[in-house]
């Protein structure tokens, strides 16, 4: 779905001739991509270097574009319904994201998800500890974590560090809707 999501994106913004320019680019000529098929990490990120190239978009903010693309995508797709089950509210959300991927790999088993714990929620910020067994995707997790506060109207900004524990996200939301039951 990653690859499909890819596509749609480049189709949309810069059109059919630059789809088939990436393509060609990352030699994958011809190459269709099925939603709900795996495949190898080196295909997807000689797409991304691909998409970068032609695009003119250095690789970080095309993940970051991308990231945030992908949450309006998915949430149009036939997996929008997991989104609704996900919860209505940004913190319940990600609270359930691992469950969400659990149900996503039970149906894909080679799938390699990544995990996402809350670490903190905090007046108008979360903190989530992000773990993958994949390099080079954080800009890629800011987008997405920036695109759900997008789609749970909350306005904002994404940080990221690097700590003891591993990635974590802090996710400042501005927005009143945002602040959690009970916080002060």
């Amino acid at each position: 779905m990653v690859h499909t999501a890819a596509r749609s994106m480049v189709v949309e913004t810069l059109g059919d001739d630059a789809w088939q320019s990436i393509l060609a680019e990352a030699q994958l000529n011809g190459e269709l991509f099925i939603s709900g098929q795996n495949y190898s990490d080196e295909v997807t990120f000689a797409l991304i270097g691909a998409i970068a190239k032609v695009s003119g978009i250095e690789p970080e903010n095309l993940l970051r574009l991308f990231g945030e693309y992908w949450i309006r995508y998915a949430a149009q797709s036939p997996y929008g319904t997991m989104f609704r089950i996900g919860g209505n509210r940004l913190d319940t959300f990600l609270s359930n994201l691992n469950r969400m991927h659990a149900s996503i790999h039970s149906t894909m088993p080679a799938s390699r998800m990544p995990s996402f714990e809350m670490l903190r929620q905090e007046g108008n910020r979360i903190d989530m500890l992000y773990t993958s067994d994949r390099e080079g995707l954080t800009p890629f997790v800011e987008g997405l974590l920036k695109g759900l506060m997008t789609h749970f109207g909350e306005t904002g900004h994404v940080s990221h560090s690097l700590t003891h524990e591993g990635d974590v996200f802090s996710l400042n939301c501005e927005t009143a809707s945002s602040a959690l039951p009970g916080a002060a």
